[in-house]
């Protein structure tokens, strides 16, 4: 199985340009050449596919006339989204999306509701939130996107959306493979408000998502999120969450950078995170640990532990395509494991041989 992992494209009136000219030819290039050489399964993108809620994409001369478009995502599904699956051949089915903090609609925030959650919620009564979300009644922030989700998976029958975490089983002839997508920003920092109490995550988004996939009989679980776990002040209920419950790894970004000893959470003890670079953002960045990339996750489920290669790519500006980002690795590439036995039925331990380039 081979699994594509963007985040962090913050797609605006100011990256649209150089997106258009020179970005979107050479991801797709480079797509396309992994795709000849192995089909593309699923394509993730963990969070800010728009920046600063999206509202820039309508001042674009491209886009002024689309006043009939309910919000700014689908604008990025016609300018980002649509040329990929077209030119993979890929099903829209299989792409999926997660919230991130710029993905949050600013003019939905009203000061008075703001104050007061900011004085009441906290590790002890968020799941009672999460239930009242259900209903928007404070997820209104992320309203947009998550209406843009459900109709982008309207018609797909191995989607189950909630206005929190959706969850997502791809089938395949030998395995299922069973993903959480997680509404991690319903409560992150405003960018124009000074009210902040603290990211909080509400941790039976994944316990929820996790029992719809047990049903599923999924062969591995991954969860998509946009932040790292220690930003929550819920981190030590969602780090025990992730150790002991079904869960392969988990997919991020937020930071940007390809901070190489950042890649890896630690090992949450049994658990291990995947941090991926800003895919977008911007693509002159001169410093080379913050230039746009993304990666490519290969999945063998084949051997006694599942082997995945994770195969590292950077945007290299002067050349104006993608190669092997050396800065995460030696060659830009390397093989973990995760222990098959421990996937199903119980909770699994990670291979300790987890770092070591193979």
């Amino acid at each position: 199985m081979r699994i594509v992992h963007l985040s962090d494209i913050h797609l605006s009136k100011d990256n649209y340009q150089d997106f258009e000219n020179y970005y979107k030819d050479a991801l797709i290039g480079d797509l396309v050449d992994f795709n000849k050489a192995k089909k593309i399964d699923v394509i993730v993108i963990t969070g800010d596919l728009v920046d600063k809620g999206g509202e820039s994409l309508f001042e674009i001369d491209d886009f002024q006339d689309k006043t009939d478009y309910p919000c700014p995502y689908k604008i990025f599904e016609e300018a980002f989204i649509a040329p990929i699956v077209t030119a993979l051949n890929l099903s829209r089915e299989n792409f999926l999306f997660v919230p991130g903090n710029h993905d949050v609609d600013e003019s939905e925030i009203l000061l008075k509701e703001e104050y007061v959650l900011s004085k009441t919620l906290d590790f002890n009564n968020v799941n009672q939130y999460l239930k009242e979300n259900l209903s928007f009644k404070h997820s209104y922030r992320i309203k947009k996107f998550k209406e843009f989700e459900k109709k982008f998976h309207n018609e797909n029958f191995n989607y189950e959306y909630t206005n929190n975490q959706s969850t997502f089983v791809y089938k395949s002839d030998r395995v299922n493979v069973g993903f959480v997508l997680v509404n991690d920003s319903w409560r992150c920092r405003s960018q124009k408000l000074d009210i902040d109490k603290g990211l909080i995550f509400g941790v039976n988004q994944i316990y929820d998502g996790m029992n719809f996939l047990k049903r599923k009989e999924t062969n591995l679980n991954i969860v998509l999120m946009h932040h790292p776990v220690k930003e929550f002040i819920d981190k030590e209920e969602l780090e025990r969450c992730f150790n002991t419950s079904e869960i392969g790894f988990y997919l991020y970004g937020h930071y940007h950078s390809n901070d190489f000893i950042k890649h890896y959470e630690g090992y949450l003890d049994k658990c291990f995170g995947i941090r991926g670079r800003a895919s977008l953002n911007r693509i002159s960045e001169k410093e080379s640990s913050y230039s746009p990339g993304y990666q490519i996750l290969d999945l063998d489920f084949e051997f006694k532990n599942v082997k995945m290669i994770i195969h590292y790519r950077q945007y290299k500006y002067k050349r104006n395509q993608f190669d092997y980002d050396t800065d995460a690795c030696s060659g830009g590439r390397e093989t973990v494991e995760i222990n098959k036995h421990n996937m199903k039925s119980k909770p699994h331990s990670l291979d300790r041989r987890l770092f070591e380039l193979k």
